[in-house]
């Protein structure tokens, strides 16, 4: 029963907090002004509230109850370009990781103010490059589970490189790390630090290109995280397409990529008008379906993949990948590790790569 001691909140306040509370921003004008008129038109709290709670953005906001992407628009994006355009985008980023590279190498990569340039001492250096032992620990945590380990006696790829932060870890664990970077302001100081550190296993490469990807053969892990996101779609195809073509057999690729943005949508001419001339650091997508397309197409199987927040964006879907090229011994361990299992496990030691036989070039 309502009695007249109990609080009682206007259209307005009532609103506003179910943007703060449940969508986690502020309200916008059309949405308050909205949702402020069915509750003075009589609609009951419930029914507005319910409202947020089946909402898109909602959904996007709690991934534990996203059950699906069925009822999310599609998020429109162009992969196919010409040879001139494809060109002009590689240009794109190699200038735009250069200039942030030039300007503020450590927030390039880990985008703390703590690590501004302008704040960098001895101790926070060495805070930065610690924190990339973390990455390392949790791509050895996704091996783990399936049976595996690093490559410790081969090749692995540490793709966007920076400034070595993760590159430093993985060289203390594996015999000989490739370190890939656009930005050669990155890899000069990525060069200075390691060998500071004593680091002689690591052959750092800049990239000018998609012709430049043909370094990602023979490799046994691919590593790539909060670096992909950071490129057109058509980019982030070229660099999946190469690089799990080029695992060896039992190899893996680690890697996180937003699948999912909502709104999110990439066109070359819509691009090259609006976030060109901007220069800012950028956030893409690539969805599901493609890079699962990719992985068939170059003998590669799923192994796991994870919801992450690592874009930092409340309305994407972001996840961390884990695939597999059957063969090896590294497969062989795996299969067996699997095979105790049951299941799914022996349906995965079975496999052959004949079943997996690689296709034509995704678009």
């Amino acid at each position: 029963m309502v009695t007249d001691t109990e609080p009682k909140f206007s259209a307005e306040q009532v609103v506003a907090a179910a943007y703060r509370v449940l969508l986690g921003r502020e309200p916008d004008a059309a949405g308050r002004e909205t949702h402020e008129r069915r509750l003075q038109a009589g609609d009951s709290v419930d029914t507005v509230l319910q409202g947020f709670v089946a909402s898109t953005e909602f959904a996007l906001r709690h991934p534990a109850i996203l059950l699906s992407h069925e009822n999310l628009p599609k998020n429109l994006i162009q992969l196919g370009l010409s040879e001139r355009q494809r060109e002009r985008m590689w240009q794109h980023v190699r200038e735009t990781w250069s200039r942030l590279g030039r300007d503020d190498p450590y927030f390039s990569v880990v985008t703390s103010e703590q690590f501004r340039l302008a704040k960098m001492s001895p101790d926070a250096i060495e805070r930065f490059y610690d924190s990339g032992q973390v990455d390392v620990r949790r791509v050895e945590a996704a091996l783990s589970r399936h049976g595996r380990e690093l490559p410790r006696g081969g090749v692995c790829v540490d793709y966007g490189c920076g400034l070595g932060r993760v590159t430093l870890w993985l060289a203390r664990r594996c015999k000989r790390v490739i370190a890939l970077d656009v930005s050669e302001a990155h890899l000069e100081i990525a060069k200075c630090e390691l060998a500071a550190r004593g680091v002689t296993n690591v052959e750092f490469w800049l990239l000018r290109g998609r012709d430049d990807l043909a370094i990602l053969k023979g490799v046994d892990l691919f590593h790539s995280v909060i670096v992909l996101q950071h490129n057109p779609p058509p980019i982030i195809a070229d660099i999946l397409r190469h690089a799990l073509a080029g695992l060896n057999k039992g190899g893996t690729a680690f890697f996180q990529v937003p699948t999912y943005g909502l709104h999110y949508a990439w066109n070359y001419d819509l691009f090259m008008a609006r976030d060109v001339p901007a220069g800012d650091m950028e956030m893409h997508v690539v969805p599901q379906d493609v890079i699962f397309r990719l992985a068939m197409r170059a003998g590669c199987v799923p192994i796991e993949v994870l919801p992450d927040g690592c874009a930092g964006m409340p309305n994407w879907v972001c996840n961390t990948f884990l695939f597999a090229k059957p063969g090896g011994s590294a497969w062989a361990r795996a299969s067996r590790f699997f095979a105790r299992r049951g299941g799914v496990a022996r349906f995965l030691a079975r496999l052959t790569p004949a079943v997996l036989r690689p296709r034509s070039a995704a678009t």
